[in-house]
């Protein structure tokens, strides 16, 4: 987007203009609602680039040439009425109109939210499980998706069968099925690994700065790996004792996020029964201390990933239901896939989206299921999103990250 285009608000309007007059840059339908929220008093005329429109009138008020209001940016403020706001931003620019000198019509702020989801650049870093591929652009490993605009393009990196990733130092640290724990740089060269338990199915990772350790969810232990930098294992902590007599794992334990000296995990089942259809999924908190479970922070989930710390606050996928929850964990997003990966930019979600193949349970629970497998970004604020479709080669997707980050 033009960095010189301005949207402001009605109140951000009536103190710009203080001192000057009002124009409209384009006459029509926008520039007809624009005069119903502005302050009548402060126009004076309307310019149009349409030779045709000039010397009539709309709602009184008179349309001219716009060279009527060139170098003339101390006398007028300017409101642009027409969604070709970028070429008149660039018009206004040469005749000597800086930055808090216009603005956009708040008319036009659900266009201006649209034209910012549609104008981003972004690399993304995703994750996938799926089985191993020797085609760059399906299976599972770790694949960059450069979005330009409404263009992207998306190939795997690393081939593998790849879970949780994490920013570490300037580099990135993942878990794969066959590799274990690795790091690796912005160029995707592997610079070392460390294989895990056998039979552990390391899932989800984390590291903790304070104390200096990576905790990594094993699915199939129902228990977290604690690991230093070296990637050397210093314990275990279990979730609880029901493998011992299961002789399998019951809880199906996945991410975790950590915060001082607590470790917080999700999983399909707090009772470890989910595989008897009890989908009691939970986010338990452990207390990394007495090495031990706490507490339970969240409960009534349907197969939950991705717990995160943003801003200083929680956010979980309620996966299976479609939910992303935050804010005290409410619902404050619903889509009709499968999500899992999670990560915020400081403006916008990036939500994984896999290919539903539970979607007989949500019958009764969403009205529309999809089975596409994609990125979602999500504007929190205006509660609006984008979708960007991946091969349905790529069928699941579990952690995301960016490449771009200072």
């Amino acid at each position: 987007m033009n960095k010189k285009i301005s949207f402001s608000s009605l109140k951000d309007i009536n103190t710009l203009t203080k001192g000057k007059k009002i124009v409209l840059f384009g006459a029509g339908n926008i520039a007809e609602k624009t005069l119903r929220i502005i302050d009548k008093k402060k126009l004076v005329f309307i310019v149009d680039n349409a030779s045709n429109h000039w010397g009539k009138k709309q709602t009184n008020f008179q349309i001219k040439n716009p060279i009527n209001i060139k170098n003339l940016s101390k006398k007028y403020f300017i409101i642009i009425c027409t969604t070709s706001y970028t070429d008149v931003a660039n018009q206004l620019s040469k005749y000597g109109f800086k930055q808090n000198e216009f603005t956009v019509s708040p008319v036009l702020n659900d266009l201006r939210s649209i034209d910012e989801l549609e104008k981003m650049e972004k690399k993304i870093i995703f994750s996938s499980g799926s089985p191993k591929k020797n085609d760059p652009l399906s299976g599972g490993g770790i694949y960059l998706l450069e979005l330009n605009g409404t263009k992207w393009k998306y190939k795997k990196k690393i081939s593998g069968n790849c879970y949780g990733i994490i920013k570490y130092n300037n580099n990135f640290v993942s878990v794969d099925a066959d590799l274990g724990i690795f790091e690796f740089s912005k160029s995707f060269k592997i610079l070392r690994s460390k294989k895990l338990p056998k039979n552990s199915r390391g899932h989800g990772i984390h590291f903790n700065e304070s104390r200096s350790e990576f905790y990594v969810v094993c699915s199939y232990q129902d228990s977290i790996l604690v690991l230093d930098k070296k990637f050397e294992i210093k314990g275990k902590i279990k979730i609880s004792d029901k493998m011992k007599n299961e002789k399998t794992a019951c809880h199906h334990a996945n991410d975790c996020v950590s915060y001082k000296n607590s470790l917080y995990v999700s999983m399909f089942s707090k009772s470890g029964n989910w595989k008897l259809d009890s989908f009691d999924g939970a986010i338990l908190e452990i207390d990394l201390i007495k090495k031990r479970p706490s507490s339970t922070i969240l409960d009534n989930l349907w197969m939950p990933h991705n717990p995160k710390i943003i801003n200083g606050s929680f956010y979980v996928l309620d996966s299976l239901r479609g939910f992303l929850k935050g804010n005290n964990f409410n619902t404050i997003a619903t889509f009709p896939g499968f999500t899992r990966g999670l990560a915020h930019d400081g403006n916008y979600f990036f939500i994984g989206q896999s290919k539903n193949r539970n979607f007989s349970r949500n019958l009764g629970v969403n009205n529309n299921t999809s089975i596409d497998s994609g990125i979602i970004i999500f504007d929190e604020e205006k509660k609006i999103s984008r979708f960007l479709q991946l091969s349905s080669e790529i069928s699941e997707i579990h952690s995301i990250e960016f490449l771009d980050y200072e």
